[in-house]
């Protein structure tokens, strides 16, 4: 199978049918470089070499690997060390010139070297974490009271070293074709999209073929071209505007997650062991319905405009939840499509009055009426002080986010740049910026401050629930895992099962009647 073209090539298929293998066939087809599923990326120390000796010792590492399909990969040791020697063979050459002939330029790939592209895009996806890569590499962390903690790279996460190994290897690709197998293998959703948009834009002339299970990653690539993994040795090509057939979706998400006679798609935030895709598939406990964790908020609207659009897949509708977080309500509802909870996360669905009060009756909780109160109390108790502050300086921190990108929409292209460039830069909201943003901090502190005073619907809907949902376990008798396997249980109840269940039908009942209003449909 030749792999032609510029755009992404993304293969989808489930475990088992023999992505690997068609990878590492496609790699020898095309003269194309592989990162293989399997990566052994325990790293204790860098050795020192020379440049000369430590791009045989690489190459004959990648060799070997190409070959070996089914074992681990051992190349990261090998790359960082040749990188290693390349920043100091630059180094002393930029010196030399300096030194020789001072008022020349000097060639830019002499400063911006593999070593400095990589800690550059790593530092990038993880916030308040300084990478140092030399023969001993160590991460400085930056700790919440301001100190600093040092670890070296055999303390790493495996989402740290992960991130490593593939910038190394993106920037060290030698041909015009990357195969990346599982790419998403160990990092959060949110992070491997970004990841991988960061790594295709630092190679522009490398084409990304990614083969993978993951629907909503594949559905994140721009501009992808989708390719069936039937066999090891076999791929079907699509057309642009062809459909990921249903029946390779079932498979692909798994009988657990995705019945073949499914007509529904939901997405949901978080990850597979997220709360939210506990608490949705309990809802949404219908055969014809399928409920997947997607990411973030953004992964959740894009995922539905893909499958909506019917460009990826036919014969499904698409849907989608989202947290509030600190959204404006003007962005969590664009899209009739995407519902926002009615509390700031899931974890808020414990914190609303009526559920708090169906769980304490099922629970015998002796006053629960008094019991919610207390529980009141605890909860805005949370924020004080810096604590509320930076839940207002966040909510409007947002708001602008978004509303900026609507003070920008009305400019249009013109056959004159000077003319773009002279609208772009004289955009500014009513009454100038600093009006606005004053406006802007003035009402978000008043919505705050009176949601953190006001009523228990506002509280919930406007304050993160991490932070006090164990609260609400708390005064309901229940340790948080009991808690949410109740209300799990309760969603989930048939009507066969509630006849011999009749506390936990109450519960179910109740439950139904305050969330119904606020989700999709239970059933299709």
């Amino acid at each position: 199978m030749p792999i032609q073209g510029t755009h992404p090539l993304v293969i989808i298929g489930p475990n088992g049918v023999g992505k690997t293998r068609l990878g590492t066939i496609l790699a020898a087809e095309n003269r194309a470089e592989r990162v293989t599923a399997l990566r052994n990326i325990e790293i204790q120390s860098i050795h020192m070499q020379t440049l000369q000796n430590a791009v045989r010792d690489t190459r004959s590492v990648m060799d070997r690997l190409g070959s070996d399909h089914w074992t681990q990969s051992g190349e990261l040791q090998h790359v960082l060390a040749e990188i290693l020697a390349e920043d100091l063979a630059h180094a002393v050459t930029y010196r030399a010139l300096d030194t020789t002939k001072p008022e020349e330029p000097k060639d830019p790939a002499l400063t911006n070297t593999r070593l400095k592209q990589i800690t550059t895009i790593w530092n990038r996806h993880f916030p308040k974490r300084t990478i140092n890569v030399g023969y001993q590499p160590t991460v400085v962390r930056e700790m919440p009271d301001g100190s600093q903690v040092t670890y070296p790279i055999a303390r790493m996460s495996e989402g740290e070293r992960t991130a490593l190994h593939l910038a190394a290897r993106v920037v060290s690709c030698k041909s015009n074709i990357l195969i990346v197998d599982e790419p998403e293998t160990y990092f959060h959703p949110v992070l491997a999209r970004s990841l991988w948009d960061d790594l295709e834009r630092e190679v522009p002339h490398v084409r990304f073929v990614y083969l993978t299970h993951d629907i909503p990653f594949a559905l994140s690539r721009h501009g992808a071209q989708f390719a069936i993994a039937r066999a090891e040795n076999r791929a079907d090509l699509l057309p642009a505007t062809g459909s990921i057939p249903e029946e390779v979706i079932a498979e692909v998400f798994g009988a657990a997650s995705f019945s073949i006679a499914a007509s529904r798609l939901v997405f949901c935030e978080g990850d597979p062991g997220s709360l939210d895709l506990q608490i949705l598939r309990a809802w949404h406990n219908c055969s014809k319905t399928a409920v997947v964790s997607a990411g973030g908020c953004s992964a959740v609207r894009e995922c539905v405009e893909v499958f909506r659009a019917g460009t990826i897949t036919g014969g499904l509708m698409a849907f989608g939840y989202v947290d509030r977080d600190a959204w404006p309500d003007a962005f969590l509802n664009e899209d009739p499509d995407v519902k926002a909870h009615a509390f700031s996360e899931i974890e808020g669905i414990f914190c609303c009055e009526p559920v708090f009060l169906a769980l304490a009756m099922h629970n015998d909780v002796a006053d629960p009426h008094a019991a919610f109160q207390a529980f009141l109390v605890d909860a805005r108790g949370k924020f004080a002080g810096a604590t509320l502050n930076r839940e207002i300086l966040q909510r409007a921190k947002l708001r602008v986010e978004v509303e900026q990108k609507s003070l920008l929409n009305p400019i249009k292209p013109n056959p004159e740049l000077a003319v773009v460039e002279a609208a772009f830069a004289s955009a500014s909201p009513v009454g100038g910026w600093q009006v606005y943003l004053q406006t802007v901090f003035a009402e978000e502190k008043a919505r705050l401050i009176a949601s953190h005073s006001g009523s228990a619907e506002n509280f919930v809907r406007d304050f993160p629930a991490k932070s006090y949902y164990k609260e609400a376990a708390r005064h309901l008798g229940y340790v948080p895992d009991k808690m949410v396997d109740t209300l799990v249980r309760a969603l989930g109840l048939t009507d066969t099962e509630a006849m011999q269940e009749r506390s936990l039908a109450v519960l179910r009942d109740a439950l139904v009647a305050f969330l119904s209003p606020g989700l999709f449909p239970r059933a299709v």
